[in-house]
Protein backbone atom coordinates (compact mmCIF):
# COMPACT_ATOMS: atom_id res chain seq x y z
CA UNK A 1 0.00 0.00 0.00
CA UNK A 2 2.77 2.44 0.08
CA UNK A 3 3.40 3.34 -3.23
CA UNK A 4 1.33 5.65 -5.10
CA UNK A 5 -0.66 4.59 -8.40
CA UNK A 6 -2.80 6.57 -10.57
CA UNK A 7 -5.41 5.54 -12.55
CA UNK A 8 -4.80 6.44 -16.50
CA UNK A 9 -5.20 9.95 -17.58
CA UNK A 10 -8.08 8.53 -20.25
CA UNK A 11 -9.93 7.18 -17.26
CA UNK A 12 -9.76 10.45 -15.20
CA UNK A 13 -11.73 12.99 -17.16
CA UNK A 14 -13.30 16.28 -16.67
CA UNK A 15 -16.88 16.45 -16.22
CA UNK A 16 -19.61 19.09 -17.52
CA UNK A 17 -22.92 18.50 -16.45
CA UNK A 18 -24.81 18.65 -19.32
CA UNK A 19 -28.18 20.58 -17.95
CA UNK A 20 -26.16 23.47 -16.99
CA UNK A 21 -25.48 25.43 -14.21
CA UNK A 22 -28.83 27.36 -13.98
CA UNK A 23 -30.00 24.50 -12.37
CA UNK A 24 -27.76 23.31 -9.73
CA UNK A 25 -24.90 25.74 -8.76
CA UNK A 26 -21.75 25.17 -10.03
CA UNK A 27 -19.95 25.02 -6.96
CA UNK A 28 -21.72 21.81 -5.75
CA UNK A 29 -20.97 20.00 -9.12
CA UNK A 30 -17.99 17.50 -9.39
CA UNK A 31 -15.15 18.80 -11.10
CA UNK A 32 -14.00 14.90 -12.26
CA UNK A 33 -15.20 11.60 -13.22
CA UNK A 34 -13.42 8.43 -13.17
CA UNK A 35 -14.59 6.32 -16.29
CA UNK A 36 -15.34 3.52 -14.76
CA UNK A 37 -18.62 2.00 -16.90
CA UNK A 38 -17.38 1.39 -20.54
CA UNK A 39 -21.22 0.74 -22.37
CA UNK A 40 -24.54 2.32 -21.77
CA UNK A 41 -26.18 -1.32 -19.99
CA UNK A 42 -28.95 -2.91 -22.09
CA UNK A 43 -32.77 -2.27 -21.82
CA UNK A 44 -34.77 -5.83 -22.31
CA UNK A 45 -38.27 -6.59 -22.33
CA UNK A 46 -39.13 -8.33 -19.03
CA UNK A 47 -41.45 -11.27 -18.78
CA UNK A 48 -42.54 -13.46 -16.39
CA UNK A 49 -46.22 -15.66 -15.41
CA UNK A 50 -46.06 -13.26 -12.31
CA UNK A 51 -46.41 -10.07 -14.06
CA UNK A 52 -49.03 -10.89 -17.03
CA UNK A 53 -49.02 -7.39 -18.95
CA UNK A 54 -46.24 -7.22 -21.43
CA UNK A 55 -45.19 -3.67 -20.69
CA UNK A 56 -42.40 -3.78 -18.56
CA UNK A 57 -38.59 -3.68 -19.76
CA UNK A 58 -36.06 -3.92 -17.36
CA UNK A 59 -32.64 -1.91 -17.58
CA UNK A 60 -29.38 -4.28 -16.61
CA UNK A 61 -27.16 -2.01 -14.62
CA UNK A 62 -26.26 -5.55 -13.14
CA UNK A 63 -24.27 -5.57 -15.63
CA UNK A 64 -21.76 -2.96 -14.86
CA UNK A 65 -18.41 -4.60 -13.83
CA UNK A 66 -19.02 -8.69 -12.93
CA UNK A 67 -16.78 -7.87 -9.27
CA UNK A 68 -17.70 -4.21 -8.23
CA UNK A 69 -21.40 -4.99 -9.53
CA UNK A 70 -24.29 -2.77 -9.95
CA UNK A 71 -25.31 0.89 -9.36
CA UNK A 72 -22.80 1.53 -7.11
CA UNK A 73 -20.41 1.72 -9.36
CA UNK A 74 -22.07 4.40 -10.95
CA UNK A 75 -22.33 6.21 -7.55
CA UNK A 76 -18.37 5.41 -7.09
CA UNK A 77 -17.09 7.08 -10.83
CA UNK A 78 -17.72 10.45 -9.06
CA UNK A 79 -16.79 9.44 -5.37
CA UNK A 80 -13.71 7.89 -6.23
CA UNK A 81 -12.76 10.78 -8.70
CA UNK A 82 -12.93 12.91 -5.84
CA UNK A 83 -10.92 11.00 -4.32
CA UNK A 84 -8.04 10.43 -6.61
CA UNK A 85 -7.85 14.43 -7.02
CA UNK A 86 -6.79 14.66 -2.77
CA UNK A 87 -3.31 13.49 -3.04
CA UNK A 88 -2.92 13.17 0.55
CA UNK A 89 -5.72 10.74 0.66
CA UNK A 90 -4.31 7.17 1.80
CA UNK A 91 -7.50 5.65 3.63
CA UNK A 92 -11.42 5.06 2.77
CA UNK A 93 -13.67 4.68 5.40
CA UNK A 94 -17.09 3.51 4.83
CA UNK A 95 -19.88 1.06 6.35
CA UNK A 96 -22.45 -1.02 5.36
CA UNK A 97 -24.34 -4.25 6.25
CA UNK A 98 -22.48 -7.18 6.88
CA UNK A 99 -22.75 -8.32 3.09
CA UNK A 100 -22.88 -4.76 1.80
CA UNK A 101 -22.57 -4.76 -2.10
CA UNK A 102 -21.63 -1.15 -1.70
CA UNK A 103 -18.87 -1.84 0.66
CA UNK A 104 -17.16 -4.77 -1.48
CA UNK A 105 -17.59 -1.79 -4.77
CA UNK A 106 -15.36 0.46 -2.24
CA UNK A 107 -12.78 -2.30 -1.43
CA UNK A 108 -12.69 -3.67 -5.27
CA UNK A 109 -11.49 0.17 -6.64
CA UNK A 110 -9.92 1.31 -2.92
CA UNK A 111 -7.25 -2.60 -3.64
CA UNK A 112 -7.05 -1.29 -7.13
CA UNK A 113 -6.12 2.67 -6.75
CA UNK A 114 -3.93 2.07 -4.05
CA UNK A 115 -6.05 2.93 -1.32
CA UNK A 116 -6.54 0.85 2.38
CA UNK A 117 -10.00 0.26 3.08
CA UNK A 118 -11.93 0.75 6.37
CA UNK A 119 -15.11 -1.10 6.60
CA UNK A 120 -17.99 -0.56 9.53
CA UNK A 121 -19.94 -3.56 9.25
CA UNK A 122 -23.03 -4.29 11.14
CA UNK A 123 -23.99 -7.61 12.11
CA UNK A 124 -24.81 -9.95 15.23
CA UNK A 125 -21.17 -11.82 14.45
CA UNK A 126 -17.99 -11.86 15.91
CA UNK A 127 -14.38 -12.17 14.23
CA UNK A 128 -14.47 -15.40 16.01
CA UNK A 129 -17.35 -17.02 14.02
CA UNK A 130 -16.46 -19.42 12.05
CA UNK A 131 -19.14 -18.40 9.45
CA UNK A 132 -18.20 -14.57 9.17
CA UNK A 133 -15.83 -14.83 6.04
CA UNK A 134 -18.61 -15.73 4.08
CA UNK A 135 -20.03 -14.11 0.47
CA UNK A 136 -19.32 -10.16 0.42
CA UNK A 137 -17.31 -10.61 3.68
CA UNK A 138 -14.40 -13.19 2.60
CA UNK A 139 -14.47 -10.86 -1.01
CA UNK A 140 -13.54 -7.66 1.16
CA UNK A 141 -10.79 -9.80 3.37
CA UNK A 142 -8.84 -11.13 0.32
CA UNK A 143 -8.95 -7.14 -1.21
CA UNK A 144 -7.57 -6.02 1.94
CA UNK A 145 -9.63 -4.46 3.38
CA UNK A 146 -9.65 -3.94 7.37
CA UNK A 147 -12.94 -4.63 8.75
CA UNK A 148 -14.88 -3.35 12.52
CA UNK A 149 -17.82 -5.65 13.58
CA UNK A 150 -20.38 -2.98 15.19
CA UNK A 151 -23.51 -3.84 16.15
CA UNK A 152 -26.43 -5.00 13.92
CA UNK A 153 -28.75 -2.28 14.86
CA UNK A 154 -26.19 0.73 14.99
CA UNK A 155 -27.60 3.49 14.62
CA UNK A 156 -25.97 6.31 11.88
CA UNK A 157 -25.57 9.56 13.81
CA UNK A 158 -25.08 8.12 17.38
CA UNK A 159 -23.05 4.87 16.33
CA UNK A 160 -21.46 4.98 12.97
CA UNK A 161 -20.38 8.77 12.65
CA UNK A 162 -18.79 8.90 16.25
CA UNK A 163 -16.46 5.88 15.03
CA UNK A 164 -15.57 7.29 11.71
CA UNK A 165 -14.56 10.39 13.34
CA UNK A 166 -12.25 8.68 15.84
CA UNK A 167 -10.72 6.48 12.94
CA UNK A 168 -9.86 9.65 10.99
CA UNK A 169 -8.27 10.72 14.05
CA UNK A 170 -6.33 7.63 14.61
CA UNK A 171 -5.23 7.33 11.04
CA UNK A 172 -3.88 10.77 10.75
CA UNK A 173 -7.02 13.12 10.22
CA UNK A 174 -9.59 14.57 7.67
CA UNK A 175 -6.14 15.34 5.01
CA UNK A 176 -5.52 11.51 4.93
CA UNK A 177 -8.97 9.79 4.70
CA UNK A 178 -11.92 10.56 2.75
CA UNK A 179 -15.30 9.13 4.45
CA UNK A 180 -18.30 7.50 2.01
CA UNK A 181 -21.18 7.72 3.31
CA UNK A 182 -23.26 4.45 3.53
CA UNK A 183 -24.78 3.51 -0.20
CA UNK A 184 -22.45 6.46 -1.16
CA UNK A 185 -25.41 8.29 -0.67
CA UNK A 186 -24.29 12.09 -1.16
CA UNK A 187 -24.05 15.08 -3.10
CA UNK A 188 -21.64 13.85 -5.03
CA UNK A 189 -22.87 10.47 -5.39
CA UNK A 190 -25.87 11.69 -6.95
CA UNK A 191 -24.70 12.34 -9.86
CA UNK A 192 -24.41 8.89 -11.12
CA UNK A 193 -27.92 8.15 -11.73
CA UNK A 194 -28.56 12.08 -12.57
CA UNK A 195 -26.23 11.39 -15.27
CA UNK A 196 -27.51 7.74 -16.68
CA UNK A 197 -30.51 9.39 -16.76
CA UNK A 198 -30.03 11.95 -19.18
CA UNK A 199 -27.91 9.91 -21.14
CA UNK A 200 -29.63 6.46 -21.09
CA UNK A 201 -32.55 6.69 -19.99
CA UNK A 202 -34.03 10.36 -20.97
CA UNK A 203 -33.66 9.12 -25.05
CA UNK A 204 -35.43 6.00 -24.85
CA UNK A 205 -38.46 6.94 -23.01
CA UNK A 206 -40.24 7.24 -26.75
CA UNK A 207 -38.67 4.36 -28.06
CA UNK A 208 -40.26 1.87 -25.18
CA UNK A 209 -43.41 4.33 -24.90
CA UNK A 210 -42.43 4.93 -20.98
CA UNK A 211 -44.59 6.17 -18.48
CA UNK A 212 -42.87 4.92 -15.43
CA UNK A 213 -39.50 4.25 -14.04
CA UNK A 214 -39.23 1.36 -10.93
CA UNK A 215 -36.58 0.95 -8.81
CA UNK A 216 -35.27 -0.26 -5.24
CA UNK A 217 -34.18 1.48 -3.07
CA UNK A 218 -32.00 1.26 0.64
CA UNK A 219 -29.98 4.10 1.27
CA UNK A 220 -31.53 6.85 -1.41
CA UNK A 221 -28.99 7.91 -3.41
CA UNK A 222 -30.03 6.14 -6.60
CA UNK A 223 -33.44 7.49 -5.98
CA UNK A 224 -32.47 10.98 -5.36
CA UNK A 225 -30.28 11.58 -8.86
CA UNK A 226 -33.28 9.76 -10.72
CA UNK A 227 -35.62 12.04 -9.70
CA UNK A 228 -33.82 15.36 -9.57
CA UNK A 229 -32.93 14.33 -13.83
CA UNK A 230 -36.59 13.47 -14.29
CA UNK A 231 -37.52 16.74 -12.86
CA UNK A 232 -34.90 18.69 -14.21
CA UNK A 233 -35.78 17.37 -18.04
CA UNK A 234 -39.07 17.77 -17.42
CA UNK A 235 -40.86 15.23 -15.48
CA UNK A 236 -41.79 12.65 -18.34
CA UNK A 237 -41.81 9.69 -15.72
CA UNK A 238 -43.57 8.49 -12.78
CA UNK A 239 -40.75 7.09 -10.63
CA UNK A 240 -41.66 4.50 -8.39
CA UNK A 241 -38.81 3.22 -5.35
CA UNK A 242 -39.76 0.81 -3.60
CA UNK A 243 -37.74 0.49 -0.24
CA UNK A 244 -35.93 -2.28 1.14
CA UNK A 245 -35.38 -0.80 4.38
CA UNK A 246 -36.19 2.08 6.40
CA UNK A 247 -39.62 3.56 5.81
CA UNK A 248 -41.31 6.79 4.13
CA UNK A 249 -40.03 9.62 6.58
CA UNK A 250 -37.01 8.69 6.13
CA UNK A 251 -36.25 8.72 2.49
CA UNK A 252 -37.98 11.99 2.38
CA UNK A 253 -36.04 13.36 5.20
CA UNK A 254 -32.95 12.30 3.76
CA UNK A 255 -33.78 13.57 0.31
CA UNK A 256 -34.37 17.06 1.57
CA UNK A 257 -31.22 16.80 3.22
CA UNK A 258 -29.59 16.48 -0.41
CA UNK A 259 -31.98 19.29 -1.30
CA UNK A 260 -30.67 21.54 1.10
CA UNK A 261 -27.27 20.69 0.67
CA UNK A 262 -27.26 21.45 -2.96
CA UNK A 263 -29.61 24.73 -2.43
CA UNK A 264 -32.03 23.69 -4.03
CA UNK A 265 -34.86 24.03 -1.00
CA UNK A 266 -37.24 25.13 -3.14
CA UNK A 267 -38.01 21.76 -4.14
CA UNK A 268 -38.75 20.39 -0.84
CA UNK A 269 -41.82 20.97 -1.14
CA UNK A 270 -42.12 18.62 -3.63
CA UNK A 271 -40.53 15.67 -2.00
CA UNK A 272 -43.16 16.02 0.76
CA UNK A 273 -46.37 15.74 -1.79
CA UNK A 274 -44.77 13.35 -3.59
CA UNK A 275 -44.68 14.82 -6.95
CA UNK A 276 -40.86 14.42 -7.32
CA UNK A 277 -41.13 10.24 -6.58
CA UNK A 278 -43.64 7.84 -5.54
CA UNK A 279 -42.13 6.08 -2.32
CA UNK A 280 -43.59 2.67 -1.67
CA UNK A 281 -42.70 1.29 1.95
CA UNK A 282 -45.21 -1.38 2.06
CA UNK A 283 -43.41 -4.50 1.23
CA UNK A 284 -40.35 -3.82 3.44
CA UNK A 285 -41.35 -7.12 4.96
CA UNK A 286 -38.93 -8.71 7.35
CA UNK A 287 -36.59 -6.10 7.13
CA UNK A 288 -33.20 -5.06 5.26
CA UNK A 289 -31.72 -8.01 3.37
CA UNK A 290 -34.41 -10.56 4.55
CA UNK A 291 -36.91 -12.16 2.74
CA UNK A 292 -40.44 -14.07 3.52
CA UNK A 293 -40.61 -17.84 2.38
CA UNK A 294 -43.40 -16.61 0.25
CA UNK A 295 -41.09 -13.73 -1.62
CA UNK A 296 -38.05 -16.12 -1.79
CA UNK A 297 -40.47 -18.72 -3.11
CA UNK A 298 -41.44 -15.94 -5.99
CA UNK A 299 -38.29 -15.06 -6.54
CA UNK A 300 -36.76 -18.43 -7.52
CA UNK A 301 -39.80 -18.91 -10.11
CA UNK A 302 -39.08 -15.19 -11.22
CA UNK A 303 -35.12 -15.97 -12.20
CA UNK A 304 -36.13 -19.52 -13.99
CA UNK A 305 -38.66 -17.90 -16.08
CA UNK A 306 -36.83 -15.23 -17.16
CA UNK A 307 -33.05 -16.45 -16.97
CA UNK A 308 -31.59 -13.38 -14.91
CA UNK A 309 -30.43 -13.49 -11.61
CA UNK A 310 -31.95 -11.30 -9.03
CA UNK A 311 -30.55 -10.85 -5.72
CA UNK A 312 -32.97 -10.96 -2.57
CA UNK A 313 -32.10 -7.62 -0.70
CA UNK A 314 -32.51 -5.18 -3.65
CA UNK A 315 -34.47 -5.99 -6.81
CA UNK A 316 -35.86 -8.88 -5.82
CA UNK A 317 -37.86 -7.32 -2.96
CA UNK A 318 -39.03 -4.35 -5.49
CA UNK A 319 -40.10 -7.05 -8.04
CA UNK A 320 -42.23 -8.33 -5.64
CA UNK A 321 -43.49 -4.92 -4.18
CA UNK A 322 -44.38 -3.96 -7.90
CA UNK A 323 -46.01 -7.68 -8.94
CA UNK A 324 -48.28 -6.54 -5.63
CA UNK A 325 -48.82 -3.38 -6.67
CA UNK A 326 -50.17 -4.21 -10.04
CA UNK A 327 -51.91 -6.73 -8.92
CA UNK A 328 -54.12 -4.92 -6.12
CA UNK A 329 -54.26 -2.11 -8.45
CA UNK A 330 -52.32 0.00 -6.56
CA UNK A 331 -49.99 0.96 -9.54
CA UNK A 332 -52.25 2.78 -12.92
CA UNK A 333 -49.99 2.80 -15.48
CA UNK A 334 -52.45 4.57 -17.76
CA UNK A 335 -50.92 2.91 -21.45
CA UNK A 336 -47.71 3.66 -20.24
CA UNK A 337 -44.61 0.56 -20.52
CA UNK A 338 -42.66 0.38 -17.13
CA UNK A 339 -38.57 0.09 -16.92
CA UNK A 340 -37.10 -1.40 -14.03
CA UNK A 341 -33.33 -0.32 -12.44
CA UNK A 342 -32.22 -4.00 -12.01
CA UNK A 343 -29.12 -2.57 -9.65
CA UNK A 344 -27.04 -5.59 -9.06
CA UNK A 345 -26.19 -7.01 -6.16
CA UNK A 346 -26.00 -10.45 -7.26
CA UNK A 347 -22.92 -11.41 -4.72
CA UNK A 348 -26.20 -11.32 -2.68
CA UNK A 349 -27.16 -14.26 -3.23
CA UNK A 350 -24.06 -15.56 -2.19
CA UNK A 351 -24.79 -14.69 1.34
CA UNK A 352 -25.13 -18.41 3.24
CA UNK A 353 -28.01 -16.86 5.41
CA UNK A 354 -30.28 -17.03 2.83
CA UNK A 355 -29.18 -21.14 2.28
CA UNK A 356 -32.17 -22.71 4.59
CA UNK A 357 -34.57 -20.66 3.00
CA UNK A 358 -33.73 -21.54 -0.62
CA UNK A 359 -33.36 -25.40 0.67
CA UNK A 360 -37.43 -24.48 2.20
CA UNK A 361 -37.92 -23.75 -1.14
CA UNK A 362 -36.78 -26.79 -3.02
CA UNK A 363 -38.42 -29.13 -0.45
CA UNK A 364 -41.72 -27.32 -1.01
CA UNK A 365 -41.62 -27.92 -5.07
CA UNK A 366 -44.17 -30.41 -6.40
CA UNK A 367 -40.96 -31.42 -8.29
CA UNK A 368 -37.16 -30.69 -6.43
CA UNK A 369 -34.79 -29.58 -8.30
CA UNK A 370 -32.27 -31.05 -5.71
CA UNK A 371 -32.49 -35.21 -5.22
CA UNK A 372 -30.23 -37.66 -3.61
CA UNK A 373 -29.41 -40.31 -5.88
CA UNK A 374 -26.05 -41.87 -4.10
CA UNK A 375 -26.85 -45.56 -5.43
CA UNK A 376 -28.02 -47.15 -8.50
CA UNK A 377 -30.42 -49.48 -6.60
Amino acid sequence: MSHRFSPPVSLLKSYTFSLGTQLINSKFLPKHRLLLIEHETPVEPFRSKLFPSGNIFIKRDDQLDSYASGNKLRKLEFLFADILSRPNCKHIITAGSLHSNHCKAVAVLASKYRKQTHILLRTDRTKDDEQILQGNVLLNYLLGAKLYLIPKKANIQRDIEPRVKLLEEQLGGQDKCYSIPIGGSDTTGIFGYIDCFVKEILPIIDKFNLGHLVLPMSSGGTMEGLALANYFTGNRLRIHAFAVSDNKTYFKTHFKTILHQLELNHLTELVDNNQLVDICDSHVGLGYGRMTDEQIIFLRQVISETGILFDPVYTGKCLWGLAEELRNQRMITDGKNILVLHTGGLLGLMNPEYGQQWLKCNQSHSDPHIRDWMTLD
